[in-house]
Formats: structure tokens, sequence, C-alpha cells
């Protein structure tokens, strides 16, 4: 979708410039994507192997300390139709806790549109990957990004900053060695 060979100049055809819109737009479905499906990836394992072994590990403690008592509903931007349990007191059982936990990163998964910042704390740290863990300038990249195809998304092209097909190419690979990073912590995080 880029040009195959960069302008030292900048000049690119109308053309050109939508395709790396496009590319853009589809650039930022596949990092949100691959997010997704690790992350998704680690919880059902976890609770796959926790279902069968019942031995807990990281990934599982923290699914469950972000249990349903830790979110603000209107705040993170979740639908009200988000699992709660039917039992007055956690302790009572633990399964019921681990499948609603399970059940509420699902919905999670299921209303998550981005990769910014918020995005990302809402996929990851249930599963036991910490901010801190992160390059901190790779967080902001992604937000960055995050922001600039909302805004190819939702305007006009001539609403629109110039975009530049070089810098997109510069910033995706840029974002992909966080995704590694991220990819290699959730691996450590698996049972």
């Amino acid at each position: 979708m880029l040009p195959e060979n960069f302008s030292p100049t900048g000049d690119y055809s109308d053309r050109q410039l939508d395709r790396a819109r496009g590319y853009r737009l589809l650039a930022h479905a596949e990092i949100e994507a691959f997010i997704e499906d690790i992350t998704i990836g680690a919880a059902r394992q976890t609770v796959s192997e926790w279902a069968r072994t019942r031995k807990a590990n990281d990934v599982l403690l923290c699914l469950i300390a972000h249990y349903h008592h830790g979110y603000d509903l209107e705040e993170e931007g979740l639908s009200p139709a988000f699992p709660e349990s039917s039992r007055p007191k956690v302790k009572e059982a633990v399964k019921e806790v681990v499948d609603v936990a399970f059940r509420q990163y699902v919905t999670i998964h299921e209303q998550n549109h981005g990769v910014r910042e918020a995005n990302l704390k809402r996929l990851v740290l249930p599963i036991g990957v910490r901010k801190d863990d992160l390059d901190p300038t790779w967080i902001v990249n992604l937000e960055e990004f995050g922001k600039r195809r909302g805004e190819v998304a939702h305007k006009t092209a001539k609403a629109q900053q110039q975009i530049d097909p070089k810098a997109e190419f510069n910033d995706v690979t840029s974002l992909l060695v966080g995704l590694d990073t991220l990819d290699k912590l959730v691996l450590v995080q698996m049972p």
C-alpha cells in the first residue's frame, strides 16, 4: 500500500496519500488484533490449565484481582451487560470467581476498540503484564498512532494533517519492536 520508493521531498500523488491513509488504518487494525489475540489467548489457556490442574499462576491471580469489583463500568466505558456474579461473597466459590473473572475479561475484549494506552492497560493488566514492563516511549508512540488512526477514520482527507508514507512505515516498524516485547511478556506469564 505504500510507495515502493519513498520521495526524498515528500511529494506524493493523491492516490499514494490515500493508500498511505489506508495503510495506517489496516496497520492499526492488525496491531489491535494482535494485542487482543495474544492477551485473550493467555487468559483462555490459563483458565483451561487451572480447570484441569487447579493450580493457580500469575495470570489467574491477576484475572481474579481484576474481578468486577475493580471496574467502574461507566468510567471504563463498558456496557451494563458486563457479567456480574450472583453470589453475595467472592470467597464462596473459587470456580465461579474464575468463571466470572474470565467472562468479564472476554467482555472487555469484545468491547475493545483501539490500541491507545487505556485500551492496552485494560487488555494487559488483567493477565499479569505490568505497565512498567513496557517501554514508556512505545506506549506513547502507540497512543499517538491510535490518535492518528482516529483522525484518518473520522475526518475527511482535507481536514487531516498531511500524511507522510515513509513516516507511516517507520512508525509501524518501531511499534513492531514493542509488540515483540509484549508478546514475550505474555509468553512468560503462560502456564
